[in-house]
Order: structure tokens, then sequence, then C-alpha cells
């Protein structure tokens, strides 16, 4: 693979495959707070999440185009949880976490979980 210093900053990028869509699965996080990312963008490889029991969805932030037309841990319904409190959705059974609908972008789940 061939090298370039194009930038004149002495960094040297590697040209080679590129990844489109960005960022897609568990992100590493400190604390309970625990974040997943869905990728809607065509070259995703549908990665599959498992939530814990136990765990309290807080939120589906959207960065997506097109809406939600389902969002589930295993047979659990998220598809509510906004970021307000009396939203929170508890996980009683662990399963894939699952959302379908949005054409293009990406989907951030974001949850606490205390092992």
């Amino acid at each position: 693979m061939g090298y370039e210093n194009s930038a004149g900053l002495n960094v040297n990028n590697h040209y080679g495959e590129r990844v489109i869509g960005g960022t897609e699965g568990q992100l590493p996080s400190a604390g309970a707070e625990r974040e997943v990312v869905i990728n809607f963008d065509g070259n995703s490889l549908g990665k599959k999440t498992v939530v814990p029991v136990g765990a309290v969805v807080t939120e589906i932030v959207d960065s997506f185009t097109g809406t939600i037309s389902a969002a589930t841990v295993g047979a659990t319904d998220i598809s509510g949880a906004d970021g307000a409190v009396a939203n929170y959705v508890t996980i009683g059974t662990a399963g894939d976490l699952t959302v379908t609908g949005p054409t293009a972008g990406s989907a951030i789940v974001k949850y606490t979980y205390v092992a």
C-alpha cells in the first residue's frame, strides 16, 4: 500500500480499503452508560447485539433518514424510549437489539446496565 504526505503536516495517509457508513456495534463506555450504534447505510453487515437482562433503555437518538417502524430487544418494544424518565424501558429477558424502518444513517440506542 502507498503512503502520501499531501497535507504538509508530516502525517502519512495510508491508502487502502475504506469503510462507508461509520461506526457500528457497541461503543466503549465508562460506568453504567452504554451505547449501541446501528448503521442503516448500504454496506452495513447487520451485526447482532444482545442487550442484557436488567438493562434500562433510556433513549434512541435519531440521526437517520426515515422513521423507525419497530425497535425491540427480543420481544420487548423499546421504540418509546425518548430520554424522558417516564419512557425508560427495562429489559426483562435478554434478546437481540433490532431496529427497522430507516433507510440511511445511524440510530444510537442508549441504555444503562450495572453488571
